[in-house]
């Protein structure tokens, strides 16, 4: 299948730069302090978000923007048989390279969940650029209040706080049969279905694989 260049606009290549140098040579795994620390709450006028009072409701970015390296791209997309029957939701999207991927390689709908209102506008822009605005759509939104019942496949690089936070709403949401990919973080509590390891540069990479209800369902001690 011949596949569209994505080409990462170059602000998003400069946050990407800046992030790698902030960080040290070893990738992010569970055990790194950072990522173990609760991220701040940011408010987000945009998002529309009420509560039930009607009142709006701040947003909670539950991460910092990191694009992910496109060889993991390829091995989460790879290790979830990502395939044309698929719709694959990206939860916190950045640039939107993993649902552009899907589409791309190998003809699955895509749903990316961008908090930020500038990567998700670009995001949105971007699709359209490469023609994949009939696979793609990018929700600017709160991904604790976006509807992922359509997913069969989720993928998510966050904190393990996020992790955590985000769990009980993929318990409760998701159909069995679901495949979830996290990168470099595990989701607390869940059973991973596959791991591997990645060597990238002088640090390695961690892709998780797990299925729904696998993940958190376990058998009945005999």
């Amino acid at each position: 299948m011949f596949l569209l260049p994505f080409a990462v606009p170059e602000r998003f290549r400069q946050a990407g730069q800046a992030a790698s140098q902030q960080r040290p040579k070893r990738v992010y795994t569970n055990d790194d302090a950072p990522f173990n620390r609760p991220t701040p709450s940011a408010p987000s006028a945009a998002t529309g978000i009420a509560d039930p009072s009607g009142r709006p409701r701040e947003a909670e970015r539950l991460a910092p923007f990191v694009p992910t390296p496109m060889e993991i791209v390829d091995k989460m997309l790879e290790l979830a048989r990502v395939g044309p029957d698929d719709t694959v939701y990206d939860l916190g999207s950045g640039d939107g390279r993993i649902v552009f991927r899907a589409a791309q390689k190998y003809g699955a709908k895509g749903v990316g969940v961008e908090l930020d209102e500038r990567l998700a506008k670009d995001s949105q822009n971007q699709a359209r650029e490469l023609k994949l605005d009939k696979l793609v759509t990018i929700i600017h939104g709160d991904i604790l209040q976006t509807d992922i019942q359509p997913a069969t496949v989720v993928t998510i690089y966050l904190l393990i706080s996020a992790n955590e936070r985000i769990r009980p709403m993929l318990e409760k949401t998701l159909k069995p049969g679901t495949r979830v990919v996290a990168h470099d973080m595990r989701v607390p509590g869940w059973e991973p279905y596959r791991e591997e390891a990645v060597p990238m540069g002088s640090g390695t990479h961690f892709v998780y694989l797990y299925r729904i209800p696998e993940a958190f369902q376990r058998p009945p001690a005999r």
